[in-house]
Formats: C-alpha cells, sequence, structure tokens
C-alpha cells in the first residue's frame, strides 16, 4: 500500500489557506496529494475533480510557468476510467469545476483548456504541448501589443 502524507482534512485546510493567501502554485500540489487520498477512499469522481484542478493550475502556470503536467494527466485518465462516468459527463464536470475565476489572468478559456485536458486523458502529449505553446505565444503578443 503507498504511503501518503498528511491526513485529507488537514491536506484540505492547507489548501483553503493557501487559496486564501493567493499560493495558486501550492494548491495545485495540494490538489495533487489530495487526490491519492480521494482515491485510496475509492472517490475516483472527487478525486478526478482535484486532478482537473490541479491540471488547469499547471496549465495556466500559476506556479513556473504554464505547463503540461504528465503525471497530473495520467492520474486523470486512470481516475476518469474507473469512475465509470461518460465522456459527456467528464466535460460536465470539467466546466463546472474550472470556471473564468478559478485563476488571475488564465492563458485560456475553460473551454479551450478542457480541449487540452481531453487531448491529455488520449495520451497525446506532444499535441497538447503544441497547442500549449500556441497560445503561450498568442497570450505573450497580447500582453506586449506585439
Amino acid at each position: 500500500m503507498e504511503k501518503i502524507p498528511g491526513r485529507y482534512p488537514g491536506l484540505a485546510a492547507e489548501y483553503n489557506q493557501n487559496l486564501r493567501e493567493g499560493n495558486l502554485g501550492r494548491c495545485g500540489k495540494d490538489l495533487f496529494i489530495m487526490a491519492a487520498h480521494l482515491r485510496k477512499e475509492g472517490r475516483r469522481v472527487d478525486e478526478l475533480k482535484a486532478l482537473m484542478l490541479s491540471f488547469f493550475f499547471d496549465l495556466s502556470g500559476v506556479d513556473s510557468g504554464p505547463a503540461i503536467n504528465r503525471s497530473t494527466s495520467k492520474r486523470a485518465a486512470d481516475a476518469f476510467s474507473a469512475s465509470g462516468i461518460g465522456r459527456h459527463e467528464m466535460e460536465e464536470l470539467y466546466t463546472d469545476t474550472i470556471r473564468a475565476d478559478t485563476v488571475p489572468r488564465p492563458i485560456m478559456t475553460a473551454k479551450d483548456s478542457l480541449y487540452v485536458f481531453e487531448v491529455c486523458l488520449d495520451g497525446r502529449f506532444e499535441e497538447a504541448d503544441e497547442i500549449l505553446a500556441r497560445f503561450m505565444k498568442h497570450h505573450t503578443e497580447n500582453r506586449t501589443g506585439s
């Protein structure tokens, strides 16, 4: 059995504290660890939601720049597969979980990020990286007025 640091209530409290303080990079990491607890409890849909948020935080670059986190993506694909929900339900879950105000100044909309998430669920990471690079270029050009 894998050893998971901390207890879920403590992790949830830490996540909420980091969220209140605007430490979004830390929030993404908290969610990744919280997802492991949810998996252990058999709460695969809740695990998927936590991983969706963690994925979006990484994608939005709240820690060290926008990135596709392959570990999060692979765990999300496993949670999705084990959850028993269909693709359409997963898409609704994503758009209910990820909102326009989830992070300040996201580089893509929730709908665009859903597409990238689905590409990653299918294991097409090179394609996802290319999409992210195009969004980053567009985002940078719009900020600099180029």
